[in-house]
């Protein structure tokens, strides 16, 4: 097992699993769903869209062929290693529209009122809490011209399952992280469009998607969760924990691939999507 501070997959501004190579293997373990979910999103050819919080820009490919060569994306992030592999995406891939890269806080974006046509941002406000998560859907709510999109795709951690494994030890292990501003972030993505209703987005709605692999899996979709289970592991050894948890996540970080090899093996992970509109009133 990796040691805990290469299981969390840290940047440097200290954000767990958004390090570069972790969000390449996790989009292409789950590209299919993740694509769909942006697609999804309703962005429209011609469009000015900001990516907020675009980690290394695993979206921003597929976001530009929506977008098409009259489109604009605009990726900012807060960790500039993920700001720099963006640059080295656009000058390899040649994406379908203009993409300027900045790094910045959603918290206080550093773009004028009414800039743009719509905002995404994915897996982002986990990282918040409730009273940050508010600001930055003020802010995404302020850079958005009236009538434009506010798309946020997040989480919720709290059906996270790797079956045969008892869900239990998951339920026990989150309930031990509840104080921790990420853990509980990613539990909070089917109550997003509450704050949208409360920024005053009209027209809200949601869109759930449930992920699950079985056996065979890919080779990618193998390294994305042996990387979750060692990350939980590594968690689990921070924990107050009985005794028997403790071993057992012990063991699992120690052999996932025991885990994971089961020919009843199932993972399951779940987002939701949530769109509204900037009020024109």
């Amino acid at each position: 097992m990796s040691n805990i501070s290469d299981s969390q997959q840290v940047t440097s501004i200290g954000h767990k699993l958004s390090a570069g190579g972790h969000l390449d293997v996790h989009y292409q373990a789950l590209k299919d769903e993740y694509d769909a979910t942006l697609r999804n999103a309703g962005i429209r050819p011609g469009w000015s869209v900001l990516d907020a919080g675009a980690g290394n820009g695993v979206f921003l490919p597929l976001m530009a062929e929506l977008l098409g060569v009259e489109g604009h994306i605009y990726a900012l992030d807060l960790a500039q290693e993920n700001v720099e592999a963006i640059e080295r995406l656009i000058a390899s891939q040649q994406p379908a529209c203009p993409i300027a890269t900045r790094t910045g806080d959603i918290l206080a974006l550093p773009y004028e009122a009414g800039a743009f046509d719509a905002v995404w941002s994915a897996n982002v406000i986990q990282y918040l809490s409730d009273g940050e998560l508010t600001q930055a859907i003020g802010e995404f709510c302020r850079v958005v011209k009236p009538g434009g999109l506010i798309a946020v795709k997040e989480v919720d951690i709290s059906v996270w399952q790797y079956q045969p494994q008892d869900p239990k030890l998951m339920w026990r292990l989150l309930d031990a992280l509840s104080d921790d501003v990420q853990m509980s972030g990613a539990m909070r993505g089917t109550r997003v469009s509450a704050w949208f209703r409360a920024a005053g987005l009209e027209n809200v709605s949601a869109i759930t998607t449930l992920a699950e692999r079985r056996q065979p899996l890919r080779p990618v979709e193998r390294e994305y969760i042996r990387n979750n289970l060692e990350f939980l592991s590594g968690l689990a050894q921070t924990c107050d924990l009985t005794e028997a948890d403790h071993h057992q996540w012990k063991a699992i970080g120690e052999e996932p691939e025991r885990l994971i090899s089961d020919p009843d093996f199932c993972y399951r992970e779940m987002w939701v999507l949530s769109l509204g509109v900037v009020s024109t009133g």
